[in-house]
This record gives structure tokens, C-alpha cells and sequence, in this order.
């Protein structure tokens, strides 16, 4: 399919909208999601340029939001200082803070299959796996990278400046 269509329950919207008020985000939001586990043909399945991106967005006065999953709240603040990072959730309720972001950035990882399937405006950083055998199902994501190596970090924040403002 071009599009998976993953609706969110309005008890998980709910509890989404009660979540981020409760650490002050209101729209528009940038959600990050920096973390891959695991390793492909030997290589890190993580993108290295999080940082960088997340420290541009907060200079540029966006909200940037990070929603670990479990046992990943120290990796990411680690790798989003100064970001909202919320705490650990239900899957639905992180479904339900991607349906909500402006923008979804993420590895090619469970999160950005997630953001995609929720219908989220999706920037999705390949960079060990092949984005024609993995990539999310979505025409509102972009891809950037190939399994070939990580894109240049300029070619990601080209897409992220293009989709923030369109």
C-alpha cells in the first residue's frame, strides 16, 4: 500500500493532549526520534546528526519533543539536550504525540514506521538499510540516505526546512 491508516482512539488523544500540556508543548511541535536499536550488517542503525538538528530547531525557536521507549530516556536526552523529552508511554499514546507533530523526524525504526502509519509528515534517515525494502508506507514521508551510507547532515536539514515550511 502507498498509505497505512492507523487511527488513534481518542482515550490514547486524550492522554496525548494531557501529556504534552502537562510539560507545557503546545502546536506546532517537532518530534525527534534519535534512537535505533540494533545493528545492520555491522553498522549503527542510528543517524549521528540528531544533535546537530535538534540544538538548530531549538535556536530557531521550534519545540523540539523526544518520547523514549523503554529504556531510552538517558540515550536521548543525551542526544536532544534541551528538548521536551516525555516520559515513557503506552504505544498509543506515543502514536498520538507523532499524529500531533508538524514534523516527525526519525532512523529507519519503529517510530518512524509509527509516525507513518498515524499519517504524521515524516522525514525518515536512512543510512545501512535499503529504503525500497524498508521504507514506510506513507506519501507524506520523505526519504533521505541509502543503504549505501548516511546522507549528508545539509541534504536532512534541507528536507526538515522544506517541510516546515510547506
Amino acid at each position: 500500500p502507498l498509505d497505512l491508516r492507523l487511527r488513534t482512539g481518542e482515550p490514547a488523544q486524550k492522554r496525548a493532549r494531557d501529556l504534552l500540556a502537562t510539560h507545557g508543548v503546545g502546536a506546532p511541535y517537532v518530534v525527534l526520534c534519535p534512537v535505533a536499536i540494533g545493528v545492520h550488517r555491522g553498522k549503527m542503525k542510528a543517524w549521528d546528526g540528531f544533535k546537530r538538528l535538534n540544538g538548530e530547531l531549538l535556536a530557531a525557536g521550534r519545540q523540539v519533543v523526544a518520547m523514549p521507549g523503554p529504556s531510552e530516556t538517558a540515550t536521548v536526552r543525551h542526544a536532544l539536550p534541551g528538548a521536551i523529552v516525555l516520559p515513557e508511554s503506552d504505544v498509543g499514546t506515543f502514536a498520538a504525540v507523532l499524529a500531533g507533530a508538524c514534523l516527525v523526524v526519525a532512523n529507519d525504526s519503529g517510530a518512524g514506521h509509527l509516525a507513518a502509519a498515524v499519517g504524521a509528515r515524516l522525514i525518515s534517515v536512512f543510512g545501512v538499510t535499503e529504503p525500497e525494502k524498508t521504507r514506510p508506507w506513507s506519501t507524506r514521508a520523505t526519504l533521505i540516505g541509502s543503504g549505501d551510507g548516511w546522507p549528508p547532515y545539509a541534504n536532512v536539514r534541507s528536507a526538515v526546512d522544506a517541510a516546515l515550511s510547506g
